[in-house]
């Protein structure tokens, strides 16, 4: 596990900060199209990207041994071309980057980029939100065998 800077650690264990924790989000289809968005009121640009301001909303998943859960993520639909270029990446394979940083180094990331597997999306006039899978080998059984002594006697004694 990443540890966080020494600004973030202090702003979070302090009872007042001045620091301002923002998430950054890149969505990317398989057909090349790219969208940037972060949680504030004005463009962020980390490490040459620029991020669009966007209310969304991100419930990361948590770490069990059980089943992988999905993650929710939500996004205002208040610009058409959102839309437009999630709906166009019906078929493809949607990836989900998100980054958390501190508003006045955006580009130091604190934690990130964790990436995800974007399925089931839903579009309403007012958010369009979809299910985040995790990207890793944490959710998929590896390997897809298992190893039983009376399948494979010789590997037990």
């Amino acid at each position: 596990m990443s540890r966080l800077s020494q600004d973030a650690t202090a702003a979070v264990l302090a009872a007042e900060t001045e620091k301002v924790f923002l998430h950054l989000l890149t969505i990317e289809t398989s057909g090349g199209a790219v969208l940037r968005f972060a949680d504030n009121n004005q463009p962020v640009t980390s490490r040459g990207n620029e991020f669009t301001p966007a209310g969304f909303t991100i419930i990361l998943p948590e770490q069990t041994n059980d089943a992988p859960r999905p993650c929710r993520l939500a996004i205002d639909n208040t610009d058409l071309a959102i839309f437009q270029v999630i709906k166009q990446a019906a078929g493809q394979v949607v990836t989900v980057s998100v980054c958390v940083i501190i508003a006045d180094k955006p580009d130091v990331y604190e934690r990130g980029p964790l990436k995800y597997l974007l399925r089931n999306v839903r579009a309403s006039k007012e958010t369009i939100e979809g299910e985040l899978y995790d990207f890793y080998l944490s959710d998929r059984t590896f390997p897809r065998d298992t190893y039983t002594p009376e399948d494979f006697e010789g590997m037990f004694f």
